[in-house]
């Protein structure tokens, strides 16, 4: 009985150690000496020029239909400004991609690295700003601008799609509600991102 204490005790040691030695590696998680760390998948440089390419081309054809270059019928009380602004967001998210994750060192949380290029940096940050007032104008022109608007939803019963009208007065509160807090994140990511820059180069 004492033998067979001595054994397991020293088969569970040499499992510590090899448990300590090996890579574990499950569902994309990997351990080795250490806490577990997920892996992540880093874009090259060309990947991030072609997909932020992709966002810029798709923003132009609005552009170009909201400024008359290409021939399009818009709906009733739609203003052509609108359709330029909504593909402005487009091209920008593109520009953006580009300048953070081609020109600039983007890291896995997504923000630029502070040891990236001031010129880098600082068109970030206008970008940033530009994106969230693009998107701010839109929302407050639905929720507060003049003229008739008109909502649908979607949902689906037994998986067969449907839609219905909803309230004109409920849908500009939801729309303000929205523009209420891109409002807000605006000012925030201003005054946030100009401290970061006086912070790093001033």
């Amino acid at each position: 009985m004492a033998l067979l204490k001595v054994f397991l005790s020293a088969e569970r040691r040499c499992l510590g150690v090899c448990m300590q030695q090996r890579r574990i590696e499950y569902n994309g998680m990997r351990y080795q000496n250490g806490p577990l760390r997920q892996r992540t998948t880093q874009l090259t440089r060309r990947g991030a020029i072609v997909l932020g390419g992709v966002f810029v081309v798709f923003g132009l054809v609005p552009i170009f239909a909201g400024l008359g270059l290409i021939p399009v019928r818009f709906s009733p009380g739609v203003r052509p400004w609108v359709v330029v602004a909504a593909g402005s967001m487009f091209t920008l998210a593109g520009v953006s991609f580009i300048n953070n994750s081609a020109l600039g060192g983007r890291q896995p949380d997504g923000n630029l690295a502070d040891g990236s290029p001031f010129a880098v940096l600082l068109a970030g940050y206008l970008l940033n700003l530009a994106i969230l007032g693009l998107m701010f104008t839109l929302f407050a022109w639905i929720a507060f601008g003049s003229g008739e608007r008109h909502f649908s939803s979607w949902s689906s019963v037994a998986g067969l799609p449907l839609s219905a009208r909803t309230s004109e007065r409920w849908s500009r509160m939801a729309f303000g509600i929205c523009a209420g807090i891109l409002g807000v994140s605006l000012l925030f990511s201003a005054i946030a991102g100009a401290k970061r820059l006086r912070r790093m180069h001033f």
